[in-house]
């Protein structure tokens, strides 16, 4: 009888040991010492993202004694650890890139590009799916910040070739207004439906075929993601009809788009007096898809000076051919946060992945634990 309960016990330990566990760490620069923000943190098919201090927080779902983690960022040499003990503050250093510019001649930008879109039917998941992710608001003045809203998302994107409004489903959100504010502006509509539509697709996007003709696009050099090369190519309006400027950075052996850096141009009767997007792409069994999304815009009202940032990280995503029934349809008609709680604890995502709450608005918070644990 003995016998059988300590092999119980030894049962009982490996499996809680192989259990998915959250991992916790921080990542540097290796001579700086400097951490890196919106650094790639992967593990298995569960990628997530630093925050602006280089924290990350990241949900395996399943055991990581067979799955390693795995760390990159423009500019970096790939990062892969073996986890040891889930349960440790992990510290990551990345080593700069040490490939030079010169080392990837390209003649034209209009060429590459040319070549790229050519692929894109080939790179991109063209097929319905359904995405796990995180999302987060906040709104500021030059003095102070009006509010900090977060949610976990279930979001559902129709094909890419027939593009419509993505569905997005909040599934848990949380939300501190520092000040009041009047809720009938903009800047507290819900945007996770606009984000999760990819511009590789979107109908008004520079990248669309009907709008491509309306750019230049110029060669700027190559960096590396990790342990792929990229390369690099500017684009700026050739006419009128062109009103976006930015960066392309193109995976070398794929030519798939593997992050978009752009700047839409401001009209005088804008309400906008500057707007920037980012968007990255993973590639997941051969095939591109919509990984991180970040906007940023600032307007002018009453002599003072706001500006509202939005990010959109999925996490998780499968091919999905069903559609759930009365889904709530986030769009710019929709307050994203009206009923959320004001829970800010790390423990209120219970077992979703999320980015970790930078130490600014963390202490603004008045929260602790955003250092190692």
């Amino acid at each position: 009888m003995r016998l059988v309960a300590v092999l119980c016990l030894i049962v009982t330990t490996a499996f809680a040991w192989s259990e998915p566990h959250s991992i916790r760490g921080i990542v540097k620069d290796s001579e700086t010492q400097e951490p890196l923000p919106f650094a790639h943190v992967v593990i298995g098919q569960v990628i997530s993202l630093t925050n602006i201090d280089g924290e990350f927080v990241i949900d395996p779902h399943e055991s990581t004694d067979r799955v390693p983690l795995q760390v990159s960022v423009m500019g970096y040499e790939l990062s892969t650890t073996k986890i040891e003990n889930p349960s440790k503050f992990l510290t990551v250093y990345l080593k700069s890139s040490t490939m030079h510019l010169d080392e990837v001649t390209i003649v034209s930008g209009d060429a590459l590009m040319h070549n790229v879109f050519n692929r894109f039917h080939l790179n991109y998941e063209m097929s319905q799916k359904n995405m796990l992710g995180y999302y987060k608001e906040d709104l500021l003045d030059l003095d102070s910040m009006y509010y900090l809203a977060e949610g976990i998302v279930d979001i559902y994107v129709p094909p890419n070739v027939e593009f419509e409004h993505a569905l997005v489903n909040p599934i848990r959100t949380r939300k501190k207004v520092f000040r009041e504010m009047d809720e009938d502006h903009i800047y507290v509509k819900g945007n996770a439906s606009d984000m999760a539509q990819s511009s590789i697709w979107r109908k008004g996007s520079f990248l669309n075929p009907k709008n491509r003709k309306n750019y230049d696009f110029i060669y700027a050099g190559a960096s590396n993601i990790g342990d792929k090369e990229v390369l690099i190519v500017e684009f700026e309006p050739k006419n009128s009809k062109g009103d976006t400027q930015g960066k392309i950075y193109i995976e070398e052996e794929t030519l798939a788009v593997v992050k978009l850096e752009y700047h839409p141009l401001i009209k005088k009767n804008s309400f906008w007096t500057s707007v920037s997007w980012v968007e990255e792409y993973y590639e997941k069994n051969g095939l591109y898809e919509l990984f991180r999304v970040s906007y940023s815009g600032s307007w002018e009202e009453f002599d003072t000076d706001y500006t509202y940032n939005a990010l959109l990280v999925v996490n998780e995503s499968r091919v999905t051919s069903d559609l759930p029934e009365d889904i709530f349809l986030l769009n710019e008609h929709h307050s994203f946060f009206h009923e959320a709680q004001e829970d800010f604890s790390d423990s209120f995502w219970d077992g979703y992945n999320y980015i970790k709450l930078d130490l600014a608005s963390a202490h603004l918070l008045g929260e602790v634990g955003n250092g190692p644990e």
